[in-house]
């Protein structure tokens, strides 16, 4: 009876033994196997990828350019990634030359162009370089290596009309903004909206002082909506300074533009519409290092954080009145049940322009606002 468990037992042992060395030489296999692989698949992030940055002005002027460098900035560790940037870079044909520079003489494999003033020509290189990768802001046009991305900061500038409408005591609110085109008018209309769903008798007095970037047309335009339109509070669609420098030395509240300005003007600064394109960006440019882009347009809204307004606590001068209603439509937004374009919307004379039950078409608000609701007042 011994003998036989004595077998019994030897041959437990074997099978045990036959198992383990069959785990053991798994094991190895697979180790083998994924190095193996590695090897023939190196990690993309282990390469370093140069990216081109167009701008239209300078990469640390606190406002919308230094916005897209600063993202890059964060991004590129991340990423493995060289940014070579193109400051100040004009509007005509020779942004062409610029993008072959970056391209043929850097080395960039992605192209960035951050304006509308340079779609053609980003849409060009794309035809002209197949090979590399290029992202277009306010584009229509996509292809394999060409995207078009936006973000719908109508929907910012609406929230920050709440807050200076709660804010104004005079009822007249000025706005420096840059040319007339969709982009701005759309931006106007929705602070304006903003503005009167918490004070429906306030006016907007809007001037266009023909530049993104000149500070005298930028600071002429606020002395005039302050000293000639009454305004005391001050909103911006400009990436100079000087409507923010010039309402903290005159003593009313200003709402900054693309970027967090508020340690710079801390009596008065209220809030500000602020970019944060860093989500976007590690996106697209890792699916151009994976060899997996396809262009795509996108027109990115609130709830994807791409767009954003500071903190009010920041400095705390904004009307305390503003928060119920700021903290209802943020909710809104992130819930994607309200838009700032739905109806019954008026225009500047008083016709309906968007019926009750209706929206505004992307298409229209994208390229084609060419209109002002009620409350808007043209002072230039």
């Amino acid at each position: 009876m011994r003998a036989n468990n004595k077998k019994f037992s030897m041959k437990k042992l074997s099978i045990a033994v036959g198992v383990l060395a069959f785990s053991i030489l798994s094991a190895i296999l697979i180790i083998i196997l994924n190095f193996a692989k590695k090897e023939k698949t190196p990690d993309v992030l282990q390469n370093v990828t140069k990216v081109g940055v167009i701008l239209h002005g300078e990469k640390n002027d606190n406002n919308w350019n230094q916005a897209h460098f600063d993202a890059l900035t964060r991004v590129s560790g991340k990423l493995n990634l060289e940014i070579e940037v193109s400051e100040n870079t004009a509007t005509d044909d020779s942004c062409s030359d610029v993008i072959k520079g970056l391209v043929e003489d850097s080395g960039c494999s992605i192209i960035i162009g951050t304006s509308y003033e340079y779609v053609k020509y980003i849409e060009k290189a794309a035809a002209d370089y197949p090979d590399r990768y290029f992202l277009n802001l306010n584009g229509e046009n996509v292809s394999k290596n060409l995207g078009a991305f936006f973000g719908r900061m109508y929907q910012t500038r609406y929230l920050s009309g709440i807050v200076a409408g709660a804010s104004t005591k005079t009822g007249h609110i000025g706005c420096v903004s840059s040319y007339p085109i969709s982009e701005t008018v759309r931006g106007v209309n929705a602070f304006t909206l903003g503005v009167r769903s918490v004070n429906p008798d306030a006016v907007v007095h809007v001037i266009y002082c023909g530049s993104w970037n000149d500070d005298n047309a930028a600071g002429e335009s606020t002395e005039k909506l302050i000293n000639e339109y009454g305004a005391d509070v001050i909103s911006m669609q400009t990436d100079s300074l000087e409507p923010m420098r010039i309402a903290e030395e005159k003593g009313v509240w200003a709402i900054g533009n693309n970027f967090d300005t508020s340690e710079m003007f801390p009596k008065s600064f209220l809030t500000a519409c602020e970019w944060h394109w860093d989500e976007y960006y590690s996106e697209k440019i890792l699916l151009c290092k994976q060899g997996k882009f396809r262009g795509t347009s996108e027109w990115l809204g609130f709830e994807s954080g791409i767009v954003k307004l500071t903190e009010l606590d920041k400095t705390k001068n904004a009307s305390v009145d503003c928060r119920k209603p700021l903290e209802m439509a943020e909710r809104k937004f992130k819930e994607r049940t309200f838009d700032v374009f739905y109806g019954p919307i008026k225009d500047s004379s008083g016709n309906i322009r968007i019926a009750e039950g209706e929206s505004m078409s992307d298409e229209n608000m994208m390229f084609h606002f060419e209109w002002y609701v009620e409350g808007v007042e043209i002072a230039n």
